[in-house]
């Protein structure tokens, strides 16, 4: 698929779609989203929106009619977020997403050669509660404040543009954050979170992990899991007080002494049912959320690649077993699967267990020496 500058377009694998703005290469263009906001995106992942034709235009007129911003008053939000900075993350399926909680990305502006060129810094704020955040960074001497602000929920906020020469200034900081909500039944515990990243780890292409929500295979750093942060008051649902922490006394903020980088996890990470066996769905359904927009020649590329992505991590991460799950259909999308897997030497696969998924699956076993054929 050939695309131009001006050309509107979807995204293949998420909702919404926008506008290219710029050809970055054969395989690349930045595509801007109704937010302002450019995202770097494989023309694969894209499906072109060709104009209508005919009468057909009468009802495409309104497309570009601009849309009041401004939300009702009860919804309006005590802060005034910095638009230039804070933009809104994606929204993809939440099994498919990364866990609650903030987060430090760096994202290479050229997503097909990781280890080269600049890299966005943003803090990811992947909660329902807005973020008061303040980042520090240390010299050899002193820590530099680098910025401080409120970031809305499910949003990240652009830090700074580095090139590689200046890596070594955001290998060693400290960010720390405040919770705020409307109303609730809890106030969150305060984060602080010491991290450092190696030098050598943006070098590497392995370091860069898919991020469904950025868009984006970027270097991440765990900053603090919401799941780990406690409640410092809570109220009482039977008596309706509000409750401290031990002895009525306020708890100490969370440090972390050490934030995790995350490793690249495999896609098949999240399918895992028991240790080493995976189950992947790949009902569209379970793919793509807005699947009634698609036809079915994308339909059944999402669930292709998707399986492909599967299997390679398999054969990379060497899991002994995973039980793909097509459905029955037209039979297509299992002929093409098994078409697949017979290019590969050292792999087994049979139809899984009827009893529990009827003749709708694939049981894929894998030996530790896997070749194509």
């Amino acid at each position: 698929m050939k695309l131009k500058v001006g050309d509107k377009v979807k995204f293949l694998n998420q909702i919404g779609g926008g506008v290219v703005s710029k050809i970055v290469s054969s395989q690349i263009v930045n595509v801007t989203d109704d937010t302002g906001f450019d995202i770097p995106t494989l023309i694969k992942d894209l499906i072109k929106v060709e104009p209508l034709q005919g009468a057909g235009k009468l009802f495409e007129q309104d497309i570009d009619v601009d849309v009041p911003t401004k939300q009702p008053e009860e919804k309006q939000s005590e802060y005034n977020y910095d638009e230039e900075t804070i933009s809104a993350l994606r929204p993809i399926p939440e099994s498919r997403n990364i866990d609650k909680g903030v987060y430090l990305a760096f994202v290479p502006h050229e997503q097909r050669w990781l280890i080269t060129g600049d890299l966005d810094v943003y803090i990811v704020n992947r909660t329902s509660y807005t973020l008061l955040a303040s980042i520090f960074l240390q010299g050899a001497t002193e820590f530099k404040g680098i910025d401080y602000s409120a970031i809305a929920p499910e949003s990240k906020m652009y830090l700074d543009t580095i090139d590689r020469d200046s890596i070594g200034d955001w290998q060693h900081g400290v960010v720390q954050g405040m919770f705020h909500y409307d109303k609730g039944e809890t106030v969150l515990n305060t984060v602080s979170a010491d991290f450092k990243i190696k030098g050598s780890r943006f070098y590497k292409e392995e370091s860069y992990v898919e991020i469904g929500c950025l868009n984006a295979k970027a270097v991440m750093v765990s900053l603090a899991k919401l799941a780990d942060i406690k409640p410092i008051a809570t109220i009482d649902s039977k008596n309706k007080g509000a409750t401290m922490d031990k002895d009525e006394e306020v708890a100490e903020p969370i440090v972390i002494k050490k934030a995790k980088v995350m490793n690249p996890n495999n896609v098949l990470e999240q399918y895992f049912i028991e240790p080493n066996v995976a189950e992947v769905d790949l009902h569209i359904e379970a793919l793509y959320p807005n699947c009634n927009e698609l036809d079915d020649h994308s339909k059944f590329e999402i669930q292709m690649n998707f399986f492909q992505k599967c299997l390679n991590d398999a054969i990379i991460n060497h899991v002994q077993k995973v039980i793909f799950i097509h459905g029955v259909g037209s039979g297509v999308l299992k002929n093409e699967i098994i078409k697949e897997l017979k290019k590969y030497k050292g792999l087994h696969y049979f139809d899984a267990s009827m009893a529990k998924y009827g003749v709708g699956a694939t049981e894929v076993y894998f030996s530790q020496n896997i070749k194509l054929m």
